[in-house]
C-alpha cells in the first residue's frame, strides 16, 4: 500500500495468530533528557521499512504473531488492499457488465433489433431482527484536512528542530515581573488546612517531557497521581492522545489542572494570573498554550472552582447566551482555558474548530463510546493534535468501545475496527463463555494480558480506589432479589401470554410452512389486530412494559396528563397484563391510592422497612431510579409521612440541582434524597448520606455504580451500605446478570482478570445466546426460581470441590511435570486421580480443628427484614464479579496446554454420563437427587452445631459468597475417606446409572447414618 506523509501512524494486529506482541520501531532524540522517553509512542519516530495497515511516515507500532512469517503478513495486507477497494471494484464490475449488455452481439439475421439487458441487481437478503448490519465503515474515516497539515507540520518540524519542535513550556525568560522581587510575599494555591496530608514542599520534575510540577502544588500530590501527570505531559510534549482511566475519586480533574500547570510553565503563585497577559504583549508570535475542555453541562461550574482553587486561570465557558462573545476572546488569544459541553460543541464544532488547540481534554469521554453517534463523528473533528479523555468506565457494555476511545486520541493508529474485533474482542469473549473450550479459554487468557501488558500502557493509564482505601470507610454491596407480590406476578405473566410476546418469542423458530425461513420473517411477520402489525415495533416497548411490572405496576396506569395516543397505547399494555382489572384502573388512573398499594409493588415492601429502621438510626439516604415517574409517585407518599426529603431529575436546572444537593448535606433532618440516576449519576458530592438504594438496574452497569459513589468518595466518614433491589425471576434479573458480565468484561480489558466463567452465552453470537441474551430469555418468567441464585451457586459448588470436572487439567500438579497427552483409559483411574487431588499437600496442610470452620455473622437485623419482607436470596456484588483460586489455576494450565486436541474440549462439561468410549477422559458432573441434597444439609447442620436445619438456612443466607464456599471446602475434606472407600468398594457397573457422584449415590447411606431421616429433611 503507498505511502502517505499525511496519514497517522499505524499499529498492524496481524489476524494470522493471536499472540500479540508490540514491536515499536524509532531513532533516539537528540536531548538526553527525552532520549529515554517512558511512553515510546509519545514521540515522533521514523519506522522501520514495513507492511502495516495504515501506513504512516512518522512511527509505526506493530502488533504481530509471536511467530508469524512475511507469507502471514502478505496475506494480511492483500486483504486489506482487496477490502478497501471494494467500491471501486464493484463499480468497475458493473460498469464492464453494463457496457457488455449494450454491445451488439453477432447475429447472422439482418435487421433484428438489439436488445438491450438491463443490469441485474442482486436482490439484498431481508435483515433479522437485531441483526449487525455488515460494517462498510469499518475503516474510520480519513481525518479532516487541517488536522492532516498540522500533523505534517509537527512533524517536519520535530523532523528538522528535534527537541525544539515539541510543545514544550513556554520560557519567560525575556518577560518582566515586577512580582519577583518579593517572591516571599506572593500568594500560593492550592491553601488547604494545616493539618491535611501533604508531600514534601519542592519541585517535581518531569525527566520524560522536561515539564515541572511547581511545589505549591507537587505537595498535595500523592505518587500515582505524579504519574498520571507525567503521562499527559508527555502525550502533550509529543502531540499525541490517550486516556487517563482511574477510578472515580482519585483525582483526574487535579492531575489534568497539575498537568496543565506544567505545560503552561507556571509556578503556582499569583505572577501566574499575569502570565497569558505578559506572553501576548511581548510578541504576537510567541506561542502560548490554548486548551479546550468538554464535558458534561454538570460539571462545567466543577470545573470552574477547581481551577480556582489550584491556581490563577483564564478560563471561560462556551455556552449559553454570550458563547459568541467567548470565542472571539479564545480566538485573540485571551482565554488560557475554554470550557463547553458534548452538545454545545456539537451544534458549533465549525467555529470552535476554527481554533487550533494545542490540547482538548474529554471529560467523561465514555460520552463518545459509540462509534457512529452524532457526538462522536463531531469529536472526530476536533482541531487537535492532543487528544486527552477522562473516563473511568472505559469500557461499559463492550470491547469495541475502548477501541472507539483510543481511536479518538490516535486517530488511525489502532487500525480498523474490524481487526479489533477479530484479534481483541471475539477471543476474550468466547473465552469468557462457562462452555469454553481449553483452547478458547488459553486464547483468552493471553490476549488479555497482550492487550493489557503490550498494547494499552501506550495510550491508557489506569488505577484503581484500593489506592485511597486508607481514606475511605467501608462500603457494602447488596444485592437484593424481592419477590413479586401476588398482583404483580399475575399481570407479568399475563402479559407474557400475551399475542405480542408469543410472536416475540417465536419470530426466531424455524417457520410451520417448511419453507426454511424463521417465522418473524415468514408467515408471522404480522400480529393479527394490531396497529402497526410487524412484530419488530413492539421489541422495545414489550421490555419496557416488562421493566414496568417488575418495579411497580402503577407505572404502567395511564397518567391524565399524557397525550391521548400514549394513553391509548399504555391503556391496551395495561389491558393485557390485568384484564379483569384495567377498567376501574384506568378510571382511578391518577389516584394516591394506585401509588400506596402495596399489591402493586414487591419491592415497596422491603424499601418501606428498610426506611423506618434506617430513620431510627440517624441516617440519611439516597434512593436512585432511571424511572423519573417512580420517583415523583415515591416523592407524593413521603410528602404523606414523618419523612423530609428531597429531589433531583434531570428536568431541574444545573443551579436548582446544586441548590438541592446543598440543603441535603446542611440539613441534618433532611432524610431521604430522591435522585434520577442519569441525572444525578455523575458530579454531585452527597457523603451526608450512607445508605444508598438504586431501586432499579440498569442496562449499563456504570450508572449504577457511579450511583453508589456519589456518597463513597472522599470526606465519607461513615460506613456505606448499598442495596441494589431486583425482582425475583423477572426481566431484571437478566438486566442485572447482563451488568455482571459487563464489570466482568471491564476488568479483563483493564486488568487481564481470570473473571469466573458463570455464563453460557456469548455477547452478539446468535448460535450461543446461553442465560441472559436472546429474545426468549428477555420474555422469561421463573415463578418459582432465582436464576442467579442457581448459577451462583452451581459455580460455588463446582469450584469448592477439588475435583468438579476431570479433565486433561490437573489444578494441582507441578507444571514442568504433567503429561498432558497421557489419557485416562478407564473410571477407576479417573477415580484415583480424583482421590489424589483431594487429598494432595494442599489440603493437608489446611488440616485443622474444626473450630477454625468460618465463623457464620451473628444475628443481622437487616438481614432479619429483608427475611421478613420475604426475600429468600441476596448476595454482596463485590464477590461475586472477580476470580477465583480455581479459575486462576484453570486459566493457568489452559495457557500452559500444548495445541492438540485437547484444546477442543470443554474445560466445563455442561452433562456428562459416566460411560466413556475407550481412552477417552472421564468428566463427572455432581448433581445429585434433591433428596440427598436435603439430608446432606441436614448433616451439614450438625457437624456445624446448630440442632436445627432451618436455623443453619437462615445463617447460610446471610454468609458470604466467600464464607459458603470456605464452609463448602471444609465439608468435602472431611468427606474424603468416604469418597476413597467408594472409590475402592464401589462396582463399576452402578456408576453408569445416574449422572451424579459415588459418594452421594451408593455409599449415601454412610453419608446420612446417625441421622433422623426424612422427617428431619421437612424442616428446609
Amino acid at each position: 500500500m503507498a505511502n502517505n506523509e499525511n496519514t497517522e501512524e499505524a499499529i498492524i494486529i496481524d489476524s494470522s495468530d493471536d499472540d500479540l506482541e508490540v514491536t515499536h520501531y524509532a531513532t533516539p532524540t537528540a536531548s538526553n533528557r527525552l532520549s529515554g522517553a517512558k511512553h515510546g509512542t509519545n514521540a515522533p519516530v521514523k519506522s522501520e521499512p514495513s507492511r502495516t495497515l495504515l501506513s504512516g511516515s512518522s512511527s509505526a507500532i506493530k502488533i504481530q504473531p509471536l511467530d508469524s512469517d512475511e507469507e502471514d503478513a502478505n496475506d494480511g495486507e492483500l486483504a486489506y488492499k482487496k477490502f478497501k477497494e471494494r467500491k471501486s471494484l464493484k463499480r468497475k464490475q458493473t460498469a464492464a457488465a453494463t457496457r457488455k449488455a449494450k454491445m451488439p452481439r453477432g447475429d447472422p439475421i439482418v435487421g433484428r433489433i438489439k436488445q438491450e439487458k438491463p443490469t441485474a441487481r442482486p436482490k439484498r437478503p431481508l435483515k433479522q431482527w437485531g441483526e449487525v448490519p455488515s460494517e462498510d465503515e469499518l475503516m474510520e474515516n480519513t481525518l479532516p484536512g487541517y488536522l492532516k497539515i498540522r500533523r505534517s507540520q509537527f512533524d517536519r518540524k520535530y523532523e528538522h528542530l528535534k527537541d525544539h519542535g515539541l510543545k514544550l513550556p513556554p520560557t519567560y525568560e525575556n518577560v518582566d515581573f515586577s512580582d519577583d522581587e518579593r517572591l516571599e510575599e506572593l500568594h500560593e494555591r492550592p491553601v488547604f488546612p494545616i493539618n491535611t496530608r501533604k508531600q514534601e514542599y519542592k519541585d517535581i520534575e518531569l525527566p520524560y517531557s522536561m515539564g515541572i510540577i511547581p511545589a505549591p502544588i507537587a505537595q498535595w500530590l500523592r505518587q500515582y497521581q505524579v504519574e498520571g501527570v507525567a503521562f499527559l505531559h508527555e502525550l502533550f510534549v509529543y502531540q499525541k492522545g490517550g486516556v487517563l482511566g482511574d477510578d472515580m475519586g482519585l483525582g483526574k480533574t487535579i492531575q489534568v489542572i497539575a498537568f496543565l500547570t506544567a505545560a503552561y510553565g507556571k509556578t503556582g503563585d499569583e505572577r501566574d494570573a499575569k502570565r497569558m497577559r505578559k506572553m501576548r504583549r511581548s510578541d504576537d508570535s510567541t506561542w502560548y498554550p490554548r486548551t479546550l475542555i468538554v464535558c458534561p453541562g454538570t460539571l462545567i461550574s466543577n470545573w470552574k472552582e477547581e481551577f480556582a482553587r489550584w491556581g490563577w486561570w483564564h478560563v471561560e465557558s462556551y455556552h449559553g447566551e454570550n458563547k459568541d462573545l467567548v470565542l472571539d476572546a479564545a480566538k485573540s488569544g485571551r482565554v488560557e482555558i475554554l470550557i463547553t459541553t458534548y452538545t454545545t460543541y456539537m451544534n458549533n464544532k465549525d467555529a470552535v474548530n476554527m481554533i487550533e488547540w494545542d490540547c482538548v481534554i474529554a471529560d467523561e469521554c465514555h460520552k463518545i463510546k459509540e462509534r457512529k453517534s452524532g457526538t462522536t463523528q463531531s469529536m472526530n473533528e476536533i482541531n487537535a493534535l492532543c487528544r486527552i479523555g477522562l473516563t473511568g468506565t472505559a469500557i461499559q457494555n463492550k470491547y469495541e468501545e475502548l477501541w472507539t476511545l483510543l481511536n479518538w486520541t490516535n486517530p488511525g493508529v489502532l487500525g480498523p475496527v474490524s481487526t479489533w474485533k477479530a484479534q481483541i474482542s471475539e477471543p476474550l469473549k468466547i473465552g469468557q463463555s462457562h462452555d469454553a473450550t481449553l483452547s478458547e479459554l488459553s486464547r483468552a487468557r493471553r490476549t488479555a494480558k497482550k492487550l493489557v501488558e503490550n498494547l494499552l500502557p501506550q495510550f491508557f493509564i489506569r488505577r484503581m480506589k484500593s489506592l485511597i482505601a486508607d481514606q475511605l470507610p467501608k462500603k457494602i454491596d447488596r444485592v437484593v432479589f424481592c419477590p413479586l407480590t401476588e398482583t404483580q406476578a399475575e399481570a407479568y405473566e399475563n402479559f407474557l401470554d400475551s399475542d405480542i410476546v408469543d410472536y416475540i418469542k417465536t419470530s426466531t423458530e424455524p417457520c410451520e410452512c417448511r419453507s426454511g425461513r424463521k417465522s418473524g420473517w415468514c408467515c408471522r411477520r404480522f400480529i393479527p389486530d394490531r396497529d402497526p402489525p410487524n412484530w419488530q415495533s413492539y421489541v422495545f416497548p414489550a421490555i419496557n412494559v416488562l421493566q414496568k411490572l417488575s418495579n411497580h405496576l402503577a407505572i404502567l396506569i395511564p397518567q391524565g396528563v399524557d397525550p391521548k395516543e400514549k394513553q391509548g397505547k399504555d391503556r391496551d399494555y395495561l389491558e393485557l397484563a390485568l384484564p379483569d382489572q384495567w377498567e376501574d384502573l384506568y378510571r382511578s388512573r391518577d389516584s394516591i391510592v394506585n401509588y400506596a398499594n402495596p399489591e402493586f409493588c414487591g419491592k415497596w415492601k422491603v424499601l418501606r422497612k428498610l426506611l423506618k429502621w434506617w430513620h431510627s438510626n440517624g441516617d440519611k439516604v439516597l434512593i436512585f431510579s432511571h424511572s423519573v415517574r417512580l420517583l415523583k409517585m415515591l416523592q407524593m407518599l413521603f410528602h404523606h409521612t414523618s419523612y423530609n426529603v428531597s429531589y433531583l431529575d434531570g428536568s431541574m436546572s444545573l443551579d436548582d440541582r446544586a441548590k438541592a444537593v446543598d440543603e441535603f448535606n446542611a440539613d441534618s433532618r433532611q432524610f431521604v434524597f430522591l435522585i434520577s440516576t442519569k441525572a444525578g449519576g455523575i458530579g454531585l458530592n452527597i457523603t451526608s448520606a450512607n445508605k444508598v438504594v438504586v431501586v432499579d438496574p440498569n442496562w449499563n452497569p456504570s450508572y449504577d455504580l457511579q450511583a453508589q459513589d456519589r456518597a463513597y468518595r472522599i470526606g465519607q466518614l461513615r460506613d456505606v451500605e448499598v442495596f441494589r433491589l431486583i425482582s425475583a425471576g423477572t426481566i431484571e434479573e437478566i438486566v442485572y446478570a447482563r451488568q455482571i458480565y459487563k464489570q466482568q468484561q471491564a476488568n479483563i480489558g483493564y486488568n487481564a482478570s481470570s473473571e469466573r466463567r458463570y455464563f453460557k452465552g456469548v455477547q452478539e453470537k446468535k448460535d450461543q445466546k446461553g442465560e441472559i441474551f436472546g429474545l426468549k430469555n428477555f420474555f422469561g418468567y421463573q415463578n418459582t426460581n432465582i436464576v442467579l441464585r442457581d448459577i451462583v451457586n452451581r459455580t460455588n459448588v463446582a469450584e469448592s470441590r477439588a475435583g468438579v470436572q476431570v479433565v486433561d487439567i490437573d489444578l494441582k500438579a507441578d507444571e514442568e511435570g504433567y503429561d498432558y497427552d497421557r489419557p485416562m483409559k478407564s473410571e477407576d483411574e479417573a477415580m484415583s486421580q480424583l482421590a489424589a487431588m483431594i487429598c494432595g499437600e494442599d489440603d493437608k496442610k489446611d488440616q485443622k480443628p474444626s473450630a477454625n470452620l468460618p465463623t457464620p455473622h451473628k444475628h443481622d437485623p437487616v438481614q432479619a427484614i429483608l427475611a421478613s419482607a420475604g426475600v429468600e436470596y441476596t448476595h454482596l456484588n463485590n464477590e461475586v464479579i472477580g476470580s477465583s483460586r480455581v479459575e486462576e489455576d484453570l486459566s493457568r494450565r489452559a495457557e500452559l496446554a500444548p495445541n492438540d486436541t485437547t484444546g477442543d474440549r470443554q474445560v466445563f462439561m455442561s452433562s456428562q454420563h459416566f460411560s466413556q468410549p475407550a481412552g477417552e477422559p472421564v468428566r463427572f458432573k455432581y448433581h445429585p437427587p434433591e433428596d440427598v441434597i436435603r439430608r446432606q444439609f441436614c448433616s451439614m447442620a450438625r457437624r456445624f452445631g446448630y440442632t436445627d436445619a432451618t436455623e443453619f438456612a437462615l445463617v447460610v443466607e446471610g454468609m458470604t459468597q466467600a464464607q459458603r464456599r470456605a464452609c463448602l471446602d471444609k465439608w468435602y475434606r472431611e468427606r474424603r475417606e468416604v469418597l476413597l472407600s467408594a472409590d475402592q468398594n464401589t462396582p463399576k457397573e452402578e456408576w453408569t446409572k445416574d449422572e451424579y457422584v459415588p459418594e452421594e449415590t451408593d455409599v449415601k447411606d454412610e453419608w446420612i447414618k446417625d441421622e433422623k431421616g426424612p422427617e428431619e429433611s421437612q424442616d428446609l
